[in-house]
């Protein structure tokens, strides 16, 4: 796999996430076209691994923060709709066999309660948080959505990817 520095990352022209790694298309060829109309989300494509400074993933980042960062690459947080398509499939494979070791899906990386970051920021009307503690069964799950959430607050197991 190429690699890629930062400081070269062309947004939307490259074929490369600002971590160097490939992006992960989320379209009809993944998930039937019923289940991105139920939630009225389009095909997209998201970072394979959560976003990086300095070679660690970057957390005790606010959501306002990290828009703003997103906005500087040219991309944009995943949105809700989105993330509600990735829910639903997850929902449809996993069954009750989801697992708090679940640490990718569809190519996406990083997703388990496992990873020091195991929160990422989601865009909506207000702020929204993938993924949980696992504390207790309807909060299990790569991509159970909290939407209790703050917009300057960071925390060190928040973090985020981009999406476009």
């Amino acid at each position: 796999m190429k690699k890629q520095t930062k400081e070269k990352y062309l947004g939307n022209s490259s074929d490369l996430d600002p971590n160097g790694d490939e992006w992960i298309t989320i379209g009809y060829d993944q998930i039937p076209k019923e289940t991105f109309d139920r939630y009225g989300a389009k095909p997209f494509q998201i970072m394979r691994r959560k976003m990086r400074k300095d070679g660690k993933v970057w957390a005790s980042i606010s959501w306002t923060d990290a828009k703003k960062e997103a906005d500087k690459l040219g991309l944009r947080l995943p949105h809700i709709t989105e993330m509600l398509v990735l829910l639903d499939a997850y929902k449809k494979e996993k069954g009750e066999k989801a697992s708090v070791h679940d640490r990718d899906f569809l190519g996406i990386k990083e997703l388990s309660y496992g990873e020091t970051v195991n929160y990422e920021l989601i865009d909506g009307p207000s702020p929204i948080l993938r993924g949980d503690g696992w504390v207790i069964g309807s909060y299990a799950g790569a991509f159970t959505l909290d939407l209790g959430w703050y917009t300057g607050y960071a925390c060190n197991i928040v973090g985020f990817r981009c999406a476009r």
